[in-house]
């Protein structure tokens, strides 16, 4: 037996009303939760069961908003209705309504998946109670269908992964094979093996009666090869998808064979065979059609614009490669020309450099201005490799429309372009020359796939003939120059200041550093890592300075390197160490307590044998100290000897020392071992915080980060928090602390407790 009850008391008239399964088999406590219901304001419809038939029939005619039990009944006890719900409406809030259940069965019922429990003497809590219940179910409602919608994105980013690999793959074939037969054969196994389509099929026009012969196929299976040609083929007409795409030169594409409005017979067959999709694409010479290739797909959906967008870039490569074979030019084509962005490489640059030259003769000048796009492989790993391409084919398209001789511009690989440009004139108009060459391109940001880039370059130059009087030399200072400006931090740099760079004041720089820890010439200032939420100062990073005798301060970028290329760093940083250490117990003596301290360690301590033992030895003292030691290391040093350095790292992980990882986003660690590693701490990099609040995709990448550093359990801290805004930003995505001019600069160990006064000061 069943009951329906309804009120629409109290709530607004745009609301549906909830609709409620009672189980109660007394219709006057029915009446009073429905009367404690239109009390509170709620639209519903109730229907009332008793009985384990009623409510299976309640739950399997429509969902329900909400289940309300009591615990005991005469037909059924509370607890089956609860496995019932369970099984019938997993996600519909279910809450017992009872006089007689206990505390121990409530939490056993809590446990099973009842989502609360009201004493029927204390109904004034049933509204807050229900209101609660449907709040939580809403919220679960909506996180998961968020998780949905990654996983579909995730999805969709593995298929495009398998098609640019399809596309690389079919680029290396068109280099490697010259025989037209064994190319298509091989594109169309690349097709199923590394596309992951089900079959792929490759037809050309017969030159004669301009019908479609097919030439080759790949299949998953080996069985019904010669049928599915057939099928390919058969005789549709203007309604056959291979002629369509011929005729019309673009894509045609059946995305849902099951609801395709020209749905046939043939399409039906196609389904009993597994396949969903189907997409045919020209192959054209010069605009001409040739062919066509089409693919088959056991997923329904696949072929959306990105999808055809690779695949028409793969068809492209194909007809070219197919145009040439006759002339055996194939093979020297993309020996001279990157498939990618379709520019000149390295040989035949410098080629086309050496005829400028030997054109315009030694008084002419001739500028090579040689560029890399910065943090490519930080927006490979972040938004995946096939952005990374989209961004250089965009830059590549863009040079080609800002320079009208398309042979003056070339691609070396790995984001590096070049440039051949007249002399501007001296070497002082070197920067109008660069801001009207390569910088221009980059003014307005890149858009691809819903993310707005704004990459930025570092260059390196070399003028004709002052620095070179043959064009391989010149191209090859220009490369030298820009090593330099990777290695010097700076946007760009002349070759002439590249021979300048070992001179005999350097060398005496390095030859007074390597006396400077006998001398006691280091010292450690310290910056303070704050908590975004509280403002609590919760650690430091203790930094290594260099005070010279003859130059005072010495940047680090300039007296590092040469202690890592000594081998000297080994005992300075163990110097480090047990300068933190000390300074931890000074501190503690005026009554700052609790800090933690976290010390750089460069790849040479990390590969030594009895790093560990060093470690411990060091920070023994402190270590039953409410505070601590942490050690910060980079990406780059986890790949040079990975095992090992997981058990190195999880020994002194083990003892109580935490373990971060600096500068993270800018190195090539594959985030798949994140889950191994022995880390506590991400440290966002500070090139990405200084972008945060003028490029979307830089606060895509820090939200990323701060996302997969809470799935492992790890905490974020960002570096370089400059500005107020940054930090709201900061707050925004989720990251843990901060540490930045914002806050505090680098201080003497000395001044820390007055530094820690101040912003504790400041917090109140």
């Amino acid at each position: 037996m069943s009951e329906a009850l309804r009120a629409d008391a109290g709530a607004k008239p745009s609301r549906a009303p909830l609709r409620v399964v009672v189980v109660e088999d007394s219709v006057t406590d029915a009446e009073l939760l429905a009367r404690h219901l239109a009390k509170a304001g709620l639209r519903f419809d109730i229907e009332c069961v008793q009985t384990e038939h009623d409510f299976v029939a309640a739950l399997q005619r429509a969902t329900p908003d909400l289940i309300l039990s009591d615990f005991s009944l005469p037909q059924f006890d509370g607890l089956r209705a609860l496995d019932l719900a369970v099984i019938h409406a997993p996600q519909t809030p279910f809450i017992y309504v009872s006089g007689t259940i206990g505390e121990e069965r409530a939490i056993d019922a809590l446990r099973r998946g009842a989502t609360d429990y009201v004493l029927k003497t204390n109904l004034a809590r049933l509204a807050s109670a229900i209101e609660r219940a449907l709040r939580e179910s809403s919220l679960r409602a909506a996180k998961e269908k968020s998780d949905r919608r990654r996983q579909q994105q995730g999805v969709r980013l593995q298929r495009l992964t398998r098609t640019y690999r399809m596309l690389s793959s079919t680029g290396s074939a068109i280099l490697r094979l010259r025989n037209r037969a064994e190319l298509l054969d091989e594109v169309c196994r690349i097709g199923v093996h590394q596309g992951g389509y089900e079959r792929v099929a490759i037809s050309l026009m017969d030159p004669g009666t301009a019908a479609l012969r097919s030439r080759a196929c790949a299949v998953m299976e080996s069985d019904h090869k010669g049928a599915i040609l057939d099928l390919e083929l058969d005789d549709g007409g203007e309604a056959n998808l291979s002629l369509r795409a011929i005729h019309s030169g673009k894509p045609a594409v059946f995305n849902d064979l099951a609801e395709s409005e020209e749905s046939t017979g043939r399409h039906s067959t196609l389904i009993l065979r597994g396949y969903h999709a189907l997409a045919a694409l020209p192959l054209q010479i010069d605009g001409t059609p040739i062919g066509v290739i089409t693919l088959f797909s056991g997923q329904s959906g696949v072929f959306d614009a990105a999808e055809l967008s690779l695949l028409q870039e793969l068809t492209a490569n194909l007809g070219f490669a197919l145009q040439y074979h006759e002339k055996d030019e194939a093979v020297q084509f993309l020996s001279y020309f990157d498939s990618l962005t379709g520019l000149a490489k390295r040989p035949l640059f410098c080629q086309r450099l050496a005829q400028t030259l030997q054109a315009g003769g030694p008084e002419a000048g001739c500028t090579v201005v040689v560029f890399d796009v910065q943090k490519l492989g930080a927006i490979n790993d972040s938004l995946g490799r096939y952005v990374g391409d989209q961004l250089i084919e965009n830059i590549a398209s863009r040079l080609k429309v800002t320079f009208a001789q398309a042979d003056r511009v070339a691609y070396f690989g790995g984001g590096t372009f070049a440039l051949m440009l007249d002399n501007a004139g001296s070497s002082e108009d070197t920067g109008r020359l660069l801001q009207n060459a390569a910088a221009q391109v980059f003014v307005e940001p890149f858009k691809i796939e819903g993310q707005e880039l704004r990459p930025t370059i570092r260059s390196g130059v070399a003028f004709f003939p002052h620095d070179a009087d043959n064009a391989d030399v010149l191209v090859q200072n220009a490369e030298a120059a820009l090593k330099v400006a990777r290695e010097d931090n700076e946007k760009y740099v002349l070759y002439g200041f590249v021979t300048q760079r070992p001179t005999s004041r350097s060398m005496a720089l390095e030859a007074r550093l390597a006396g400077a820890l006998d001398r006691q010439e280091f010292l450690l200032h310290y910056q303070p890592k704050v908590n975004i939420g509280s403002g609590e100062v919760e650690g430091l990073e203790a930094l290594l300075r260099w005070r010279d005798s003859e130059e005072g301060l010495v940047s680090p970028v300039r007296f590092v390197p040469l202690l890592e290329r000594s081998g000297a760093i080994v005992d300075v940083g163990e110097w480090v160490l047990l300068q933190a250490v000390r300074d931890i117990a000074t501190w503690a003596r005026a009554g700052v307590t609790g800090m933690r301290v976290a010390v750089n360690v460069s790849p040479l301590q990390l590969r030594r044998r009895d790093f560990v033992e060093r470690v411990l030895a060091g920070v023994a003292p402190a270590l039953h100290a409410k505070g601590g030691v942490d050690i910060e290391i980079t990406e780059s040093m986890l790949m040079q000897d990975l095992e090992l350095s997981i058990r190195k790292l999880t020994q002194l992980r083990e003892a109580g020392i935490g373990v971060a990882i600096d500068d993270f986003g800018t190195g090539y660690s594959s985030l798949r071992l994140l889950a191994r590693l022995p880390v506590d701490t991400l440290k966002i990099d500070r090139s990405f915080v200084q972008d945060i609040t003028d490029t979307p995709s830089a606060m895509t990448l820090v939200s990323t980060v701060v996302s997969l550093a809470r799935a492992y359990g790890m905490h974020t801290v960002a570096e370089g928090v400059e500005t107020a805004e940054q930090l709201t930003m900061l707050r925004q995505s989720g990251c843990d602390q901060a540490q930045g001019y914002l806050f505090a600069r680098p201080n003497p160990a000395s001044e820390v407790p007055g530094v820690m006064n101040r912003l504790v000061g400041g917090r109140r």
